[in-house]
């Protein structure tokens, strides 16, 4: 033992390491001057980069833990200098606990690595090292930003983790060109102050691709989501992210806005998701510039989520828009062609239950027995109208039938109080309530200029 290295193959050192002792598993030992390796390199036991010293990694080496803890601790700077050919392979236990760099000296680069079933392949506290063209499969956490590190993270390709970037604590990295798929919980989540530019990335196939909650100042663009369960997870992100010129593809749902969530989702496309746009709880988007198609549910509403929604193309789509749990959105301006139904009101969408009953109350005191001291709670509308607008838009051919049935007609492209004038709620209030009705009048004669994309 040297070090709490093994050497297999061929380990060259480039200075003085200092005395070297036999040490049991687990005991930290360091290296202090520059230090090279290259074949087949055991690590034994946690070992440390000190200050001023630099660790490079030659392409086409295999590093092996013993155990879990036989971690890389790096304050001074690392290498690992793969290739396409010959990448660097972390050939490491279950659960090993990875590279940990610590306020680490900048220039740290790991390229062309490959990191497989890691507890935290790479975690970094104040450090921006970059990491491209590497690999992170079944981790549990493949890259952990815990605080103030702003890592460059480009055209990796992460597989079947829990998390891919776990973005913490005042964290700003860059998450650029990199490959998502498989992820059973989120390919990259982002809380406490963290922000990072997220572009040009593909999530394939995850539980969740992007999950933000908290406000989030910068962008996410040109990614593209397909096949997940959910897309990109806003909750309480306030006015922020701003998403836009992405593509959302057969997922379950594209973009959710939840809990005082008010992104702008803007000259975004989607196609062929279950609910493009989902808005709940107060998550109330601006929604503009949008091509929408082949949804089942194109925009959906749901508990006083007041939207923008303006200048989309709305095509295609089973339903382009469901409005419920006294949802008032601003929707203006957009083309709704060839959608089986235009717009459905659910079953709690009764500004005559809020006026005579009032769900503020309700919500605050359920938030009162689960202790949430939500102070966004105290934002909630108390003023309700008894319809919902959607005058203003051009419906395609559609258009016909409005001319001939006239402003205020049982339509099949809507649903509303026409088709269900009452709706009871028992516990929540007594007696019958009138449900809202859809105001359509009056609608735009010809379409648009500047619609979509």
């Amino acid at each position: 033992m040297f070090n709490g290295v093994k050497r297999m193959v061929t380990m060259l050192l480039i200075g003085l390491l200092g005395a070297a002792s036999p040490l049991l598993a687990g005991s930290l030992e360091r290296i202090s001057r520059d230090t090279h390796w290259s074949g087949e390199v055991t690590l034994s036991g946690p070992l440390q980069v000190d200050k001023g010293a630099c660790l490079t990694i030659a392409a086409g080496s295999t590093v092996r833990a013993e155990l879990p803890n036989s971690k890389l601790l790096v304050l001074g700077k690392l290498v690992v200098a793969g290739s396409a050919q010959q990448p660097v392979r972390f050939e490491t236990v279950s659960g090993w606990e990875g590279i940990e760099f610590i306020e680490a000296e900048q220039g740290s680069t790991i390229r062309y690595a490959h990191f497989n079933s890691a507890q935290h392949a790479v975690s970094m506290i104040a450090t921006g090292p970059r990491i491209a063209e590497s690999e992170f499969r079944n981790c549990k956490i493949a890259l952990r930003l815990l605080r103030e590190a702003s890592p460059l993270v480009e055209n990796n390709r992460f597989v079947a983790n829990e998390i891919g970037i776990d973005n913490e604590m005042r964290s700003s990295p860059t998450i650029r060109g990199n490959r998502f798929e498989k992820h059973s919980v989120s390919a990259v989540v982002a809380s406490n102050s963290a922000r990072g530019l997220i572009e040009n990335n593909r999530f394939e196939n995850n539980k969740q691709g992007v999950g933000i909650v908290q406000p989030y100042p910068d962008p996410l663009r040109g990614n593209r989501f397909i096949g997940n369960e959910i897309g990109l997870y806003c909750s309480q992100t306030k006015n922020s992210p701003l998403i836009e010129k992405n593509l959302f593809k057969k997922n379950g749902k594209g973009v959710v806005n939840y809990s005082f969530a008010y992104p702008t989702v803007v000259n975004n496309r989607f196609f062929d998701n279950d609910e493009a746009i989902r808005n709940d709880q107060f998550g109330s988007a601006v929604v503009a510039h949008n091509l929408i198609r082949g949804s089942k549910t194109a925009i959906y509403l749901n508990r006083k989520s007041n939207a923008q929604i303006e200048k989309n193309l709305i095509s295609g789509n089973e339903l382009a828009l469901f409005v419920d749990y006294s949802s008032y959105p601003q929707v203006r301006n957009n083309h709704f062609l060839d959608n089986s139904m235009g717009v459905k009101l659910g079953i709690y969408q009764s500004a005559d239950w809020e006026k005579r009953s009032g769900s503020k109350r309700l919500v605050q005191e359920q938030a009162s027995a689960r202790n949430s001291r939500n102070p966004l709670l105290a934002q909630a509308p108390e003023q309700f109208n008894d319809y919902v607008d959607v005058s203003g838009n051009w419906w395609g051919a559609q258009n016909a039938a409005l001319e001939k049935a006239g402003p205020d007609v049982n339509l099949p492209m809507f649903y509303d109080r026409r088709d269900k004038p009452t709706v009871s709620y028992p516990g929540f209030g007594k007696g019958d309530y009138a449900l809202d009705v859809i105001r359509y009048a009056p609608w735009l004669k010809q379409p648009v200029k500047g619609v979509g994309p």
